[in-house]
């Protein structure tokens, strides 16, 4: 099995150097290689123009199957005094799942970095795979087939806490409508399928430390976010639950062009929790939301290498665990995950990237196609 995903990830791999190669050199000369690093040079310093970035990009994860997603971005300007790039976007994506979603957002700051905003707004229809809740299911190693369409809006805004340079605090905010099918005669034959209309509405603080020299391919620096949200009838749910995330990024250069980057993440809930939001495991490897509990706990460690002034590859190793009680989290099933990827610069005086992954899990294997970094 792993050796057909790794033929697969080969010709992925092919494709994706005819799709940024071909159209690099096929520019005038010179608007290649001496531009690009000489806008490498320059990018961390100071970005004075914006830039428009349609990227069409291939689709494949286990998760929503394989297709294609369309991305056009608008790289705002950046300021001498700030290190955090705004984007605005427009994504579409269909994969052969007859999955599909669309949505536009914008992630900026304002005042010479003082206040932080993000807005999204989206919908979707999904067909996903529910594997159970914890490590003991009664639906053992099956899944069970369902569809999720949505309508999703969030947002947050954070201030600079006074006199402090990396300190944010705010409020987040986020709403999803949604109808699921849980297709139960895919599972026993002649059962009908279950249908459940769901509105979850959540109004949250926030805590932010952010040091990175740049958050799109950060080179050092910390990150920092702790985020707690109430959900219920207040804000316009349906459901009344609370959950928690907080991680921690680290980024250390260590020799000329190697970064190693380090993270560790905590997610907990309590009351009333769909099982669509419950807490999962985001690592490589599987499907998302296929280790599913009250509680998640992992530690990611990545290195990256730039070995051309746009191109790069990166190597990763994960750990985390999944139980209801977080005083029991390291007693719980313990899931790993490697892998290692490709990236191209797709602009060239920002550092945003395209990338090709493969990674290996405990239970499963699988291929990813990235916009930005992991973490």
């Amino acid at each position: 099995m792993r050796i057909c995903i790794f033929h697969r990830f080969i010709k992925i791999t092919k494709f994706l150097l005819l799709l940024v190669v071909v159209p690099v050199y096929a520019a005038d000369k010179e608007n290649t290689d001496e531009i690009i690093d000489e806008s490498i040079q320059t990018a961390s310093v100071y970005e004075s123009k914006g830039q428009w970035v349609p990227v069409p990009i291939p689709v494949s994860n286990p998760t929503v199957g394989t297709g294609l997603q369309a991305v056009l971005m608008y790289l705002h300007p950046k300021h001498a005094e700030s290190t955090h790039n705004s984007t605005t976007g427009l994504v579409g994506m269909y994969t052969d799942t007859d999955s599909w979603f669309t949505s536009i957002f914008h992630d900026g700051s304002s005042v010479n970095d003082t206040i932080r905003y993000t807005g999204f707004l989206g919908a979707a229809h999904m067909n996903l795979h529910f594997y159970g809740i914890g490590d003991s299911t009664i639906i053992g190693d099956r899944s069970i087939p369902y569809g999720f369409d949505m309508i999703v809006t969030s947002g947050k805004v954070q201030i600079r806490i006074p006199d402090t340079s990396h300190w944010f605090a705010g409020i987040n905010y986020i709403y999803i409508d949604s109808d699921t099918t849980v297709r139960t005669a895919d599972i026993i034959p002649g059962m009908p399928d279950l249908n459940g209309t769901i509105k979850t509405a959540g109004l949250g603080l926030m805590v932010t430390y952010d040091s990175r020299d740049n958050n799109y391919f950060p080179a050092q620096g910390q990150w920092f976010e702790s985020k707690w949200v109430d959900y219920g009838e207040n804000w316009g749910g349906d459901m009344t639950y609370s959950k928690s995330t907080s991680f921690l990024n680290h980024y250390q250069p260590l020799y000329e062009n190697v970064i190693v980057a380090l993270r560790t993440r905590l997610q907990t809930s309590s009351g009333d929790v769909p099982f669509f939001d419950l807490p999962s495991l985001q690592m490589g490897g599987f499907s998302n939301g296929r280790y599913r509990d009250q509680n998640t706990w992992s530690f990611h460690s990545e290195g990256r290498y730039k070995f051309k002034p746009h191109w790069g590859l990166i190597g990763f190793y994960e750990v985390g665990w999944f139980n209801s009680k977080l005083g029991d989290i390291f007693d719980g099933r313990r899931i790993t995950s490697y892998g290692t990827g490709l990236r191209w610069q797709v602009t060239e005086n920002k550092q945003m990237h395209l990338g090709l992954d493969i990674a290996f899990s405990t239970d499963e294997e699988a291929i990813y196609i990235r916009i930005g970094e992991r973490f």
